[in-house]
């Protein structure tokens, strides 16, 4: 596979401010696409975003924790992404409500009537071995693009904490039965998470070889933003 260098933003819709960096960043800056929340505060207004700029590219993020649910009032589990793994874990009655939230998300995706380019998750939640599979099944039925399955790599070649070394390995379980559709190479941000540098990608970027390797960002509002800012400052050509 040749090299290709995406940058990408998460929770497009979570807000109106959000919605607002993300075009910034990707008009101003270089922001390659976007990954979508479905059934938030900003989601109709992102969609109608991205149907004015169809030079962005964007995916389905789906979100099981830490979010306004489709199908439910409030996530039984709370807030807590830990506890809804848990949940799904040990509880059939959670991997049932989880199984339908998932499948009403990807078919509120669709009827916006943009073409999905990739997907991913919230808090990375599709490492769970049930969300894993439930989503790479519902999305063999209609998809076309690449998932976030790449090796997490760190900046600065730091040790990192314990939360993103168990991360990393769950990214890099082999899938039991290989996806009908891309799985990303590499990806990076997971350290720098509301917090990315230009100068630190600059650094890696270069010296990245073949594969799709992905640059994970969250631009939160205009600014002083960090990973907005960052976005702005990267203007040389990616790959």
């Amino acid at each position: 596979m040749p090299r290709e260098i995406l940058f990408i933003a998460d929770d497009f819709g979570l807000s109106d401010e959000v919605n607002e960096a993300v075009i910034h960043a990707h008009l101003q800056g270089v922001l390659d696409g976007a990954a979508l929340m479905m059934g938030q505060p900003g989601t109709e207004a992102a969609v109608a975003l991205a149907k004015e700029q169809p030079s962005l590219q964007v995916g389905w993020h789906l979100h099981l924790a830490d979010s306004q649910p489709c199908t439910l009032a409030d996530w039984p589990w709370g807030r807590s992404p830990a506890r809804a793994g848990f949940a799904m874990g040990f509880s059939a009655r959670m991997r049932e409500l989880a199984r339908r939230e998932i499948r009403y998300q990807w078919d509120a995706f669709r009827a916006t009537g943009l073409t999905c380019r990739f997907a991913n998750s919230h808090h990375h939640l599709h490492i769970h071995p049930f969300v894993r599979k439930t989503m790479f099944e519902t999305l063999a039925t209609d998809f076309d693009g690449w998932v976030r399955w790449g090796k997490p790599r760190f900046f600065g070649g730091s040790r990192p904490r314990l939360g993103y070394r168990v991360l990393v390995t769950l990214l890099q379980a082999p899938c039991r039965k290989a996806p009908p559709f891309r799985l990303s190479s590499t990806l990076w941000g997971i350290d720098r998470t509301f917090n990315m540098n230009a100068r630190e990608v600059e650094a890696v970027r270069a010296g990245l070889g073949d594969g799709l390797h992905e640059f994970m960002f969250h631009p939160r509002r205009l600014g002083s933003d960090p990973d907005t800012a960052c976005l702005m400052d990267l203007k040389s050509p990616r790959a």
